[in-house]
C-alpha cells in the first residue's frame, strides 16, 4: 500500500522533522502507555506535540508496533499489523460519517523479516472518555437528569448510526467513547477500532455493543441502563422486540457474572 498522509498534514510533518517512516519510527518519545508485548512483538503509544506554521502546537497520538499482527482470512499465516486493521476501520467510519479520530499518518513495512507499522492520529482536543471521573453517575456534571439524558441521547444517536451500517465495535467500553460538551449538545467520538467487524444482521451488532457498554460504565444504575436502551431504540416504552433485547442483555450479564 501507499504511505498515507492526511490532507494538510504533509508540510507540518516535514517542518517537524517527521517527513518519512524512518524519522517517525526512530523518534525518541516516551510511552503514553506501557508497550503491549506478545509473541515476540510489541505495540506502544506515545503522545507528541507538533508545531504549526502559526507557532501553535497540536497534540498527536503516535502508535508504533513491530511483529504485532492479527491473522485474517486473506493472511491466515503471518497476519497483518493490528494498526493496519484499525487504520482501515477509521477510514470506513469517516466514509460513513461516523465520528472517530482524524488519521494523520499511516504506513507499514517489512524490514529484516519484521513487520513494522505506524499510526498517527490527531489528539481529540477538549474531549474526555466516558471513563473519566467527570462523567461519574453521581458527579456534579451527571447528577443533573436532563444533562445526563442529553449525553445518553448523543451517544445512542452515534451508536445507531454505527449499527445502521452493520458495524460492531466489539470492544465498546466507556474508555473508547470520547465526548465533549458543545453548548447544550455533545460531540461524540469512537476510538480503538482494531476489533471492529461487520455483522450480517444489525441486531447482532447492537446486542454485542449494548451489552458491553452499560456493563462497563462505572456507576450506572439499572434504571440508567434501561433508560439508555429506550433512548437507543427511540421508544418511551419498550416494544416487544426491545423487551426481548433487554432480556437477552440481562441474560448475558448474569452468565458473565457466574464466570
Amino acid at each position: 500500500m501507499q504511505e498515507y498522509i492526511g490532507k494538510g498534514w504533509e508540510k507540518i510533518l516535514r517542518d517537524n522533522g517527521l517527513a518519512d517512516f524512518d524519522s517517525i519510527w526512530n523518534l525518541d518519545a516516551g510511552w503514553f502507555e506501557e508497550p503491549n508485548k506478545r509473541r515476540g512483538g510489541w505495540s506502544g503509544v506515545s503522545r507528541i506535540s507538533l508545531k504549526t506554521e502559526e507557532g501553535s502546537s497540536v497534540g498527536m497520538f503516535l502508535k508504533r508496533q513491530e511483529n504485532h499482527n492479527t491473522k485474517t482470512v486473506s493472511k491466515p499465516v503471518n497476519g497483518e499489523p493490528t494498526f493496519y486493521r484499525e487504520f482501515k476501520n477509521i477510514l470506513r467510519f469517516i466514509s460513513h460519517g461516523i465520528p472517530t479520530v482524524e488519521p494523520v499518518y499511516f504506513f507499514y513495512r517489512y524490514k529484516e523479516g519484521k513487520s513494522q507499522a505506524i499510526l498517527m492520529t490527531k489528539e481529540l482536543e477538549g474531549f474526555e472518555s466516558l471513563d473519566s471521573s467527570a462523567y461519574a453517575r453521581d458527579g456534579e456534571l451527571m447528577s443533573n437528569k436532563d444533562r445526563r439524558e442529553s449525553l445518553m441521547e448523543a451517544v445512542a444517536k452515534e451508536m445507531r448510526k454505527m449499527h445502521s451500517h452493520h458495524f460492531r465495535h466489539n470492544c465498546l467500553y466507556s474508555k473508547h467513547i470520547f465526548v465533549r460538551a458543545n453548548g447544550n449538545k455533545w460531540d461524540v467520538k469512537f476510538i480503538d477500532l482494531e476489533k471492529l467487524s461487520r455483522s450480517l444482521f444489525k441486531k447482532s451488532a447492537l446486542l454485542r455493543d449494548l451489552y458491553t457498554l452499560p456493563r462497563r460504565i462505572s456507576g450506572w444504575r439499572q434504571s440508567d441502563k434501561l433508560k439508555f436502551l429506550k433512548i437507543y431504540r427511540q421508544e418511551d416504552r419498550l416494544s416487544i422486540e426491545s423487551k426481548a433485547i433487554w432480556r437477552e442483555i440481562q441474560n448475558r450479564m448474569k452468565a458473565k457474572n457466574k464466570i
